[in-house]
């Protein structure tokens, strides 16, 4: 159980919003307002270490919080940091300074959160929490103003088993009554005076404020804590196109298809695999939730863990099929990572099949997953941009050349490298930063998505360049 609470406090720069004070307008004499603004939440100590749990604004895996302090009932501010976050629930877990702890010291134990209560159906609760109309204040606020008065409103929980995030390991409750705002969220809740779980403000369209309980924020917690970086949501490891079927008409036969997503490409050993989705059946559902578009698919999935076991209803043919898929971790919290994930993946399922004798059994199995996993890469990569194609199936950056670089590189058309990854294709093949490519194969480059396309379309089993170095022409290759 947590050891008790802390007020955390979070420094927001405006100024990532709104630019530079020059920015703003105020009216003739009157000072601009502060960029650096201060916002207070409620956490939860979970151990005698400084762990904290809490809800914090603008913060995302690639985007930590700039600062943080942690005040304890009748203790001074200490400085916190950023371990990482829950990207599904938003829960973060950061941690007091080390040199703030004196050795031994014991963090202060309300009575009052000694306990753990079932998790009945409904249930009467306390919510405590600041005052509705909290705002956030000027970072140079008085201390009294940054440490908000607790305030206790009376209210109920539901347990969301209708909710398609619902699951045994996730028994997530609504939010009944009170009504709460932004300002109220990661409050607590109590029933007969034990703490039960933390109240999350929703900002999507369903209109319900999630109640998470305790024990379920303690694992999310620990998990964030155990591998010191933030978690991703869940993984289902299928990529698919809208499916939409033809509107009938008078000289027609009604459609009975339903709108979905055909699935075009599936990963090996992944999720969807390992449940039995297959190419182009037609997803329906997930968890008995509609959907009609992948980016709908995208939404439900990252609102459901990792550790999340969903129901998938597809059409196959003219059958209806149920499938159940225990979610995977996604490979991770960033997208441009998670194509890296996927690539590097596949480099490695390339090496494996080189060194399988052409005699040995598995070849074939491996030949099979090997063409799998290339047809998801492809899938997952295509609409990407141009420049994040580049960096990640061939580890470089590059950058227009003006009349004026032409000139001092001695050529008429060509993109500048401007930096290469390690142990990549490029780096491989002997590209370096400060060379121009010219070609590919016979091909002039000028732009961007004539390169990647060039690359992408190369014929036989090595790219081969033509670049300029030190204004002499130099052909390089490295494997596709």
């Amino acid at each position: 159980m947590p050891v008790g609470w802390a007020w955390v406090t979070q420094t927001i720069d405006l100024s990532q919003q709104f630019g530079s004070e020059e920015n703003i307008f105020t009216l003739d004499g009157e000072p601009p307002p502060s960029l650096q603004q201060k916002r207070v939440t409620l956490g939860l100590i979970l151990d005698d270490k400084g762990h904290v749990v809490t809800r914090l604004i603008d913060v995302t895996p690639g985007n930590p919080p700039k600062e943080l302090t942690i005040r304890v009932s009748g203790r001074g501010p200490n400085k916190a940091r950023f371990i990482g976050m829950d990207t599904v629930t938003g829960f973060c877990v950061i941690q007091i300074d080390e040199k703030s702890l004196r050795p031994g010291e014991s963090l202060p134990t309300p009575a009052n959160l000694d306990g753990q209560l079932a998790l009945p159906a409904k249930l009467a609760i306390k919510l405590m929490g600041f005052h509705p109309n909290q705002s956030l204040q000027p970072a140079g606020q008085a201390t009294m103003t940054v440490t908000p008065r607790l305030n206790s409103f009376p209210g109920s929980i539901l347990k969301a088993v209708g909710d398609f995030r619902y699951n045994a390991n996730n028994p997530i409750y609504y939010l009944q009554t009170p009504e709460i705002t932004p300002m109220q969220d990661g409050s607590l809740i109590f029933a007969k005076d034990s703490l039960f779980g933390i109240a999350l403000y929703n900002t999507g369209r369903e209109g319900h404020h999630i109640v998470y309980p305790v024990s379920r924020v303690m694992a999310i917690a620990e998990s964030v804590i155990k591998s010191n970086q933030s978690i991703a949501y869940g993984w289902l490891g299928a990529n698919g196109q809208n499916y939409f079927p033809a509107v009938p008409t008078q000289t027609t036969q009604r459609s009975l298809s339903e709108p979905g997503i055909i699935i075009t490409a599936i990963a090996p050993d992944s999720p969807a695999d390992i449940a039995g989705v297959l190419p182009k059946d037609i997803l329906l559902s997930i968890n008995d939730r509609r959907v009609e578009t992948r980016e709908q698919l995208a939404s439900a999935i990252r609102q459901i863990p990792a550790d999340s076991e969903v129901s998938l209803r597809v059409k196959r043919g003219t059958d209806y099929k149920i499938f159940k898929a225990k979610l995977a971790p996604a490979p991770s919290t960033e997208p441009e990572q998670q194509l890296f994930a996927f690539v590097r993946r596949l480099e490695a399922m390339k090496e494996e099949l080189r060194l399988t004798p052409a005699n040995d059994p598995k070849r074939q199995t491996l030949e099979s997953r090997l063409n799998m996993m290339s047809s998801f890469v492809q899938a997952v990569t295509s609409p990407a941009p141009p420049d994040i194609r580049l960096r990640v199936f061939y580890g470089l950056e590059v950058q227009p050349l003006s009349g004026q670089l032409m000139s001092y590189f001695a050529v008429t058309n060509g993109l500048l490298v401007t930096c290469i990854s390690d142990k990549n294709k490029a780096a491989l093949g002997g590209l370096q930063a400060g060379d121009v490519i010219v070609k590919i194969g016979e091909q002039p480059i000028n732009s961007l998505p004539s390169l990647v396309n060039a690359l992408d379309n190369a014929k036989g089993d090595a790219i081969e360049l033509s670049v300029s170095r030190r204004r002499e022409t130099v052909k390089l290759s490295f494997p596709r």
